[in-house]
């Protein structure tokens, strides 16, 4: 029995040091200021597009939207991501039709 309790234990003080460890990285993240530098790059270009248009209006060159919008459509998706959305998304339709099937129980109960 004190065996078990012991592994319990190294379970629950593997996984908060886990947290921990990724507490750490987003912290780390956020103080170095990785997202900031990423807006103000997205910022700067938005600013070059604008310069280009504004340039190509006063030459009186055709304009058309699409030239000066960026799309960064990226797929991050691989098998682990999608497993986990399916996943998710199994876990929430069962969570929904079992509170509907306990609201109807005791709707039917209480009349």
């Amino acid at each position: 029995m004190e065996d078990k309790k012991k592994n319990n234990y190294d379970i629950f003080f593997r996984v908060l040091f886990v947290l921990f460890v990724i507490f750490l990285c987003l912290y780390a993240i956020s103080i170095s200021g990785f997202v900031d530098t990423r807006n103000s790059k997205k910022t700067l270009y938005t600013e070059e597009q604008i310069k280009k248009f504004e340039n190509d209006v006063k030459n009186g060159e055709y304009v058309d939207i699409t030239d000066y919008l960026v799309t960064e459509d990226i797929d991050y998706s691989n098998g682990f991501s999608r497993f986990g959305e399916d996943v998710s998304n199994t876990i929430s339709s069962v969570t929904h039709y079992t509170f509907k099937y306990f609201e109807d129980f005791f709707n039917f109960m209480f009349k």
